[in-house]
């Protein structure tokens, strides 16, 4: 009777075939705004002073505030966010969302049990409404979305027992755990014991929405170093040295959406349009890599806000951590997704040569061999990155310039 119920209130709320759903809407950008903020309270977690506890403990809620996100993302593109209970669904998760990023700043302390109860509620209320809308509609789609409770469900056993952890580390191992546990849930197909693996059709998605909503993310975390560099440029102790460190975190920035933007996204959106099993590509392209793009997002931004704030002081090894490892995280995990959605038959080489030149530098730092100011760390990844859009930008024109003209391809 109950499940009836849920049924019948959930009912006629899938988007519908066409190019109209497509597009991503105006809700959904609002919802979007929370999840800005969240990223920006990420700082709060690595700290002024990071250490390489808070730099795992912000690659955790990293991780969970990314999950978050995209199974949102994954929920939006089977719902009609125009229909009014889909509407106040989000507007729903908007407000638990909010919560939740109140809470990151302090969720390895004081208020971890705001952080887990946030995210908890926030996760059991989407999955319950997809389930909902989803059960008479699309019954494959809403048996996903069982398995994810149960699977939620596991995980959320270790989110709860963080709470009551003792100490720091017992935490922190205790939530990787519960974030590991939920990223193999798509990994083996939300397997369970005695029913197996789920079905591909029970993840069918509009590979457009996905992937253009998959780039307004990107988005939000390169907002983040624009954000940077603007309080930096307005503080009471703007030296030369600040100028320079805000001039090479923006070009950093320019060059980070050059190289998503400019020879992938298009192409990934083609792709994903195209492909036959659009589950396939939203989960390792979208969902996985894209992680791996925003963690390496999120460390080297907070590499170069540190460069803002003391841009004379020495680098530590945890300091080229976030700056000059995060940047090799972000251009590994930028040329895996290209090489996912079919950018290049091969591997790309400006991407291989600047992963290979950042971590060499890296290297160099743990050896103690260069022992570089942030300044001069930032500009050396700032550097790297530039090289390797130019590189890449030249790549391109080459293989424009031998392809076949509209008029070859006409003829032959």
């Amino acid at each position: 009777m109950r499940d009836d119920i849920i049924a019948r209130a959930f009912a006629g709320l899938l988007r519908h075939d066409g190019e109209e759903a497509e597009r991503v809407t105006y809700v959904e950008l609002f919802f979007d705004l929370v999840f800005a903020f969240a990223i920006t309270q990420i700082s709060g977690v690595l700290g002024e002073h990071p250490t390489p506890l808070s730099v795992l403990e912000g690659l955790v809620v990293t991780l969970a505030v990314w999950w978050v996100w995209v199974y949102t993302a994954w929920a939006t593109n089977w719902l009609d966010p125009s229909r009014r209970r889909v509407l106040w669904l989000l507007l729903f998760l908007t407000a638990a969302g909010l919560v939740m990023s109140v809470a990151i700043p302090s969720a390895f302390e004081g208020r971890a049990a705001l952080f887990v109860t946030a995210y908890l509620v926030y996760n059991f209320t989407r999955t319950v409404g997809v389930l909902g809308a989803t059960r008479r509609a699309a019954p494959a789609i809403a048996g996903g979305q069982a398995r994810i409770l149960i699977w939620s469900g596991a995980s959320g056993v270790f989110w709860v027992a963080g709470i009551f952890a003792d100490g720091p580390w017992l935490r922190l191992t205790t939530w990787a755990v519960a974030v590991a546990i939920e990223y193999t849930g798509p990994w083996s197909l939300f397997w369970i014991p005695v029913r197996g693996r789920s079905r591909w059709d029970a993840w069918r998605i509009r590979g457009g929405h996905f992937s253009e909503r998959s780039a307004l993310f990107i988005i939000i975390v390169l907002g983040e170093s624009i954000l940077v560099v603007g309080r930096g440029l307005t503080g009471d102790r703007l030296s030369p040295l600040m100028v320079v460190a805000a001039l090479s975190a923006f070009a950093g920035a320019v060059a980070m959406w050059f190289l998503y933007f400019a020879h992938g996204q298009d192409r990934g959106q083609r792709y994903i349009a195209g492909h036959e099993t659009t589950g396939t590509v939203a989960r390792t392209s979208y969902t996985y890599l894209h992680a791996v793009l925003v963690v390496g997002l999120v460390l080297s931004t907070h590499g170069s806000e540190l460069a803002l704030e003391a841009p004379g002081e020495r680098a530590d090894l945890t300091v080229q951590t976030l700056m000059t490892f995060g940047t090799a995280v972000y251009l590994a995990g930028l040329l895996a997704f290209k090489l996912s959605i079919g950018v290049q038959a091969g591997w790309i080489p400006t991407h291989v040569g600047g992963i290979a030149a950042l971590l060499v530098m890296y290297g160099l730092g743990l050896a103690h061999v260069i022992d570089p100011t942030r300044i001069e760390a930032a500009l050396l990844n700032t550097a790297v990155l530039l090289l390797v859009a130019i590189g890449d930008e030249r790549l391109w024109r080459r293989r424009a310039a031998k392809a076949p003209s509209p008029v070859d391809q006409a003829a032959s």
